[in-house]
């Protein structure tokens, strides 16, 4: 006649089979030191016309950029829990034609934004915030309109960490 396993016996094979499991995160989730907070993008329209009452030639991150298509920008904060510093190098998302990461500097007295060189660190223990007029992923060329409430995908690339997907909701500044 068969027993029953005893119910320890039970207990730790679940608690070893769930500890395994936990160290197993989704293929290309990257590393749980860098985490993505607060993942917004500006709204804009395909047309080139900003929403938000963002204007061309002001320093937006919504204006016209290199051509007629419109653009917009994501904006987040980056945590990185490890004891390692890591760079974002590069960002991906399907709504645009081209992602870059930049900053807005002043230039005299103009706002400008260029284009990030060597990606943008997150600092061991720390953080580094993308926000309006400083470091922001900037989106160009978009193929769709953003319009508040839409969600999209972003891949960030990071230098150790890898490849983190987060979504990006699309909201009026």
């Amino acid at each position: 006649m068969w027993k029953s396993p005893r119910p320890v016996f039970v207990l730790l094979t679940i608690l070893l089979v769930v500890f395994a499991l936990a160290g197993c995160g989704p293929a290309g989730s990257g590393s749980a030191s860098i985490s993505a907070e607060n993942v917004w993008a500006r709204a804009a329209k395909m047309s080139g016309e900003a929403m938000g009452g963002m204007q061309h030639g002001h320093g937006a991150e919504s204006m016209e950029y290199g051509g007629t298509k419109a653009n917009s920008a994501v904006y987040m904060k980056l945590v990185n829990r490890g004891a390692q510093a890591d760079r974002l190098i590069s960002a991906k998302a399907d709504v645009c034609q081209t992602v870059e990461l930049h900053e807005t500097v002043m230039q005299g007295d103009v706002m400008r934004m260029q284009q990030v060189q060597g990606g943008i660190e997150v600092p061991a223990n720390g953080s580094v915030e993308l926000k309006p007029g400083g470091l922001h992923v900037m989106l160009i060329g978009l193929t769709k309109d953003l319009n508040p409430g839409d969600k999209f995908p972003v891949t960030l690339q990071f230098e150790k960490a890898g490849a983190i997907t987060v979504q990006a909701e699309v909201r009026q500044p």
